[in-house]
């Protein structure tokens, strides 16, 4: 994986590099003890059996003192699943050491350029695919119109674009009742439009009026991957966003990363109540306020745990679990414990384009053998990965988040 230096683009974020000292980094690599407890278990390592892609292997790398270019290299293929600090005797996190590390190298001009690509995007835009907000608009009219022609329903959505409403229906200017601000994922609007459709119909049938905003339409925070500036820089971008919109509610989509940095850096400074979008259907459906009946699935359905909602800031375990069961009822844990769910290779901006074989090995070596006919992976980047893992694999399963069922499955 190449790296950009030095490029019109990278210089866009030279106004806000920050240089980390790497205290937490250098911590870990001194605490290490080489237990290789962290091994075997590494996603990367998994991928590509060398050592040197293993936890233990990348803090050995900061003891030695080795180059920024190997260093880039190598901590460029960390998947940031946290899973080695759930392994480790001590708890070392080599997640934080590889953003730590990356920051350093960011601010010396050495980023991945996918990650660059999408950072760019997102402060260019407000979405990480970097459409301009009348085609976001554009598609969100559609979607309000393919709900009302499945459910029979006005969906009550609001667009915002920095300065005023728009009902999507047209009935009225602004939303008159309790309205939540919704960030969906730029991938469930273009992708993945059931999880869309979920969104908007769930939350007007348990009260709520929706708000997307066109300026910010997205729930992946990429800054945590290139650099702390970054990160920080989109945290604010959201807490600036929800000032304006002032909303009863904040509500935050299926994505995983995206969840485990807006409840560290976004929720506790936010104005207004923020909550995951199965927190909000989970409590909806123990009150008897949602409605969900069985729908019939082909085959057998898994259920995969998302890294960041098993070992993030604030985990999401039970909720999505409740909802699945009351839309599928019987599915199967593909692992005995959360905690020791597998990363889908795609985080850390491995999603990339140019790391589709490497994933696909990744996929053979980690979960070769297991047959089913859906898997259950509530979070943007690992459907878009999975899938296309599957599609290249020619593994005739689809993959789907908790929502997509519940769409499917309301009343």
């Amino acid at each position: 994986m190449a790296f950009c230096a030095n490029t019109a683009r990278f210089r866009l974020y030279k106004s806000t590099r920050r240089i980390t000292h790497m205290a937490y980094a250098s911590l870990a690599a001194r605490a290490c003890v080489k237990c290789r407890n962290c091994v075997e278990i590494c996603p990367s390592y998994i991928a590509t059996r060398d050592i040197k892609y293993s936890p233990m292997g990348r803090l050995e790398l900061l003891r030695k003192g080795a180059s920024e270019e190997e260093k880039f290299k190598v901590f460029s293929l960390c998947t940031m699943c946290k899973r080695c600090a759930y392994f480790c005797p001590l708890g070392l996190d080599v997640a934080e050491v590889t953003r730590q590390v990356r920051d350093f190298l960011a601010a010396r001009g050495m980023a991945q350029p996918y990650v660059a690509k999408v950072v760019e995007n997102f402060l260019r835009r407000g979405n990480n695919i970097g459409m301009p907000a009348k085609v976001v608009a554009a598609t969100l009219r559609v979607v309000v119109k393919k709900i009302e022609s499945e459910k029979g329903e006005t969906a009550r959505l609001y667009l915002y674009d920095g300065e005023k409403f728009t009902d999507v229906s047209g009935a009225e200017v602004k939303p008159s009742g309790r309205y939540a601000l919704l960030f969906p994922s730029s991938s469930d609007i273009f992708e993945f439009e059931d999880a869309l459709k979920g969104y908007i119909y769930l939350l007007n049938r348990v009260g709520y009026d929706v708000v997307i905003s066109l300026r910010l339409a997205d729930t992946a925070n990429y800054g945590y991957y290139l650099s702390g500036a970054h990160m920080y820089k989109i945290a604010n971008m959201y807490l600036e966003e929800i000032k304006r919109v002032s909303p009863h509610i904040t509500i935050f989509g299926e994505c995983g990363h995206g969840w485990h940095i807006f409840t560290r850096l976004v929720a506790p400074k936010s104005p207004r109540p923020s909550a995951h979008i199965h927190q909000i259907l989970h409590r909806a459906l123990t009150r008897g306020e949602l409605k969900i009946r069985r729908i019939e699935t082909r085959g057998l359905v898994v259920y995969m745990d998302p890294c960041n909602y098993s070992r993030g800031a604030v985990p999401l375990i039970e909720e999505p679990r409740a909802l699945l069961k009351a839309a599928v009822g019987q599915y199967v844990e593909l692992w005995k414990n959360p905690r020791e769910s597998l990363c889908c290779l795609g985080g850390g901006g491995l999603i990339a384009p140019e790391m589709l074989n490497t994933a696909v090995e990744y996929w053979k070596r980690a979960y070769g053998g297991i047959e089913f006919t859906t898997a259950v992976r509530p979070c943007a980047t690992c459907k878009a990965q999975l899938k296309r893992v599957f599609n290249t694999m020619g593994i005739k399963a689809e993959t789907t988040g908790v929502v997509e069922l519940l769409y499917k499955a309301a009343d």
